[in-house]
Protein backbone atom coordinates (compact mmCIF):
# COMPACT_ATOMS: atom_id res chain seq x y z
CA UNK A 1 0.00 0.00 0.00
CA UNK A 2 1.38 3.42 -0.47
CA UNK A 3 1.54 5.92 2.23
CA UNK A 4 -1.12 7.61 1.32
CA UNK A 5 -3.81 5.12 1.19
CA UNK A 6 -2.77 4.43 4.70
CA UNK A 7 -3.76 7.52 5.43
CA UNK A 8 -7.06 7.82 3.96
CA UNK A 9 -8.02 4.28 5.17
CA UNK A 10 -6.99 5.61 8.79
CA UNK A 11 -8.54 9.25 8.15
CA UNK A 12 -5.74 11.24 9.00
CA UNK A 13 -1.90 12.27 7.56
CA UNK A 14 0.74 9.94 8.91
CA UNK A 15 3.52 11.30 11.11
CA UNK A 16 6.32 12.91 9.26
CA UNK A 17 8.29 10.01 10.72
CA UNK A 18 6.54 7.50 8.71
CA UNK A 19 7.95 8.77 5.79
CA UNK A 20 11.90 9.56 7.14
CA UNK A 21 12.05 6.43 9.63
CA UNK A 22 11.52 3.01 8.69
CA UNK A 23 11.30 1.93 12.47
CA UNK A 24 8.44 3.79 12.74
CA UNK A 25 6.84 0.70 10.91
CA UNK A 26 8.44 -1.58 13.29
CA UNK A 27 5.58 -4.61 14.50
CA UNK A 28 6.72 -4.17 17.97
CA UNK A 29 4.13 -3.99 20.89
CA UNK A 30 5.72 -1.03 23.05
CA UNK A 31 4.95 1.17 19.73
CA UNK A 32 1.51 2.38 19.74
CA UNK A 33 0.92 2.93 16.49
CA UNK A 34 1.22 -0.60 15.23
CA UNK A 35 -2.09 -0.51 15.85
CA UNK A 36 -2.25 -3.87 12.52
CA UNK A 37 -0.45 -6.27 15.16
CA UNK A 38 -3.90 -5.95 16.66
CA UNK A 39 -5.60 -7.46 13.72
CA UNK A 40 -2.42 -10.13 12.91
CA UNK A 41 -0.67 -8.17 10.77
CA UNK A 42 3.28 -7.18 10.35
CA UNK A 43 4.30 -3.77 8.54
CA UNK A 44 6.92 -4.43 6.21
CA UNK A 45 8.02 -0.71 4.66
CA UNK A 46 9.51 -1.11 0.97
CA UNK A 47 10.57 2.41 0.30
CA UNK A 48 9.47 5.66 1.62
CA UNK A 49 6.21 5.90 0.32
CA UNK A 50 5.25 2.15 0.10
CA UNK A 51 4.49 -0.22 3.10
CA UNK A 52 3.08 -4.47 2.82
CA UNK A 53 1.21 -5.41 5.49
CA UNK A 54 2.02 -9.17 5.90
CA UNK A 55 -0.57 -11.56 7.56
CA UNK A 56 1.22 -12.94 10.92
Amino acid sequence: MSFAQVARIIGEELPASAYKHSAWWASDLKRTQAVWLDVGYMACPLTARQVTFIRA
